[in-house]
């Protein structure tokens, strides 16, 4: 049996060391960490592979999605870099580390500053996106959008600079349940930061990218996520993965 322990905090130098003593005390050659969600991703980074996934729901949450019919959901990260190889790697090296398998990414080389990534299995899993955008970031050094359209129904993008969320808006706050008032607050677009971020026009962006407590209050779906690229000047964030294929410029890369 491998060596099994709970941490929830991010691994440092000394964490590590300490998991490699237990270990071999207890001649194990594995270690298994279970850990918080917030500190998943630096455990991956320090050799760790994710290999489950707990997950919690209310049970009025549960029920609110028997029977219901789910458009599939879309989405593609885009960076502020047109260093496409250096993109293309970390893509290589990370995404066969997401759950899911994924069956292959597309990198479109840059178009008006933004290389873009499109990925099979984060189409299907709008929270694998946001992990892939994370570690685009971190691992680029660059500004990253990632953004895409979710269930048919919303539209959500988040922003990171260096691996870190700055941004983060869902068109309709409350569409996977409820939230405190104040994640309801936090996930409005922020004008000013995404003017300043992207070059987009404040006012612009306070007026298109707004929240509402349904989706029939807002666009349709695909008009929003086009309007919303458009004031970013983000190109191809209405592509699927399967369309983005066939983008000019485009890495296909199949696994």
């Amino acid at each position: 049996m491998p060596f099994r322990i709970r941490i929830e905090a991010q691994p440092s130098e000394e964490a590590l060391r300490d998991l490699v003593e237990q270990a071999r005390a207890e001649g194990e050659d594995h270690v298994v960490v279970e850990t918080s969600h917030e500190a998943g991703d630096a455990w991956i980074r320090a050799g760790f592979s994710e290999v489950t996934r707990v997950l919690t729901a209310p049970v009025e949450s549960i029920e609110g999605h028997l029977g219901s019919e789910r458009e599939a959901s879309f989405g593609s990260v885009h960076i502020q870099s047109d260093d496409v190889e250096a993109v293309i790697r970390a893509v290589r090296q990370f995404v066969p580390r997401l759950p899911g398998g994924s069956k292959g990414s597309v990198v479109v080389a840059p178009r008006d500053g933004w290389t873009s990534v499109y990925d099979e299995l984060t189409d299907r899993e709008p929270e694998l996106l946001r992990r892939l955008a994370r570690e685009l970031s971190d691992r680029i050094g660059s500004f990253v959008l990632a953004v895409g359209a979710e269930e048919g129904a919303v539209v959500r993008y988040v922003a990171l600079e260096r691996g870190r969320v700055v941004d983060e808006y869902l068109s309709v706050p409350e569409f996977y349940g409820p939230l405190p008032p104040g994640e309801v607050i936090a996930l409005g677009a922020n004008p000013r930061l995404m003017a300043r971020l992207t070059g987009a026009d404040a006012e612009a962006v306070r007026r298109t990218a707004r929240t509402a407590v349904s989706p029939d209050d807002l666009p349709p779906v695909r008009e929003l996520l086009a309007s919303i690229a458009a004031l970013f000047g983000v190109p191809g964030a209405t592509l699927a993965y399967e369309e983005a294929r066939g983008e000019p410029g485009a890495t296909d890369l199949p696994r």
